[in-house]
């Protein structure tokens, strides 16, 4: 039965590990993922505030409206213009890929949890059976005792039983001495007489 549990215990250890690796990884994803959203935040709070940087240039700035203007100028007009709704589309690029990353992070916390849970039934079982080996032992070890002690009472009582029975052919040889001997004397009548 040992052999038996012992192979369940290691088992469930090599299961324990497992889903501990698992939760790791999990982790380590979720991680990743939240940190890639966390880095796309921050750009998105540079972009931002590069566009009101800009922004605020092209209203302190006033372009002249001229009629008469180059075609150099109305170039530099259009180009600020766009480089402006460029700066806007980033902005928006980046908003757009903080939320893809925030759905992919949240999408990692949600895979990680039933892995969590598995992680912790697997603890759980592991536990259970190292108690389960641990009272075993236990009983083992009272059996044991107990054996040891019953072997030992049944020596002594054998050992007891035999010093009486001893005792017993002693006495009743001691009587069948007596009884043969006959009208002699003990030792204590003895009244110094030689035969």
């Amino acid at each position: 039965m040992g052999k038996a549990l012992q192979r369940i215990l290691r088992i469930r250890q090599l299961a324990d590990e497992q889903a501990r690796l698992q939760v790791e990884q999990a982790a380590q994803r979720a991680r990743r993922a939240s940190d890639a959203c966390a880095r796309q935040a921050i750009l998105e709070h540079e972009q931002r505030t590069t566009l009101a940087a800009s922004w605020i240039h092209r209203v302190d700035q006033p372009e002249s409206n001229a009629p008469g203007l180059s075609a150099v100028s109305q170039s530099s007009e259009t180009a600020k213009e766009h480089g402006w709704l460029m700066e806007e589309a980033v902005l928006e690029f980046f908003g757009w890929r903080r939320k893809r990353l925030e759905e992919v992070r949240e999408a990692e916390l949600r895979r990680m949890e039933p892995l969590v849970q598995e992680y912790t039934e697997r603890r759980r079982e592991l536990r259970q059976t190292e108690q389960l080996i641990e009272h075993r032992a236990n009983v083992e070890m009272v059996e044991n005792n107990r054996r040891t002690q019953a072997e030992t009472d049944e020596w002594f009582s054998q050992r007891t039983m035999m010093q009486q029975r001893l005792e017993v052919r002693r006495s009743s040889a001691g009587q069948t001495d007596t009884s043969i001997a006959g009208p002699f004397l003990t030792p204590d009548e003895d009244d110094g007489r030689q035969f």
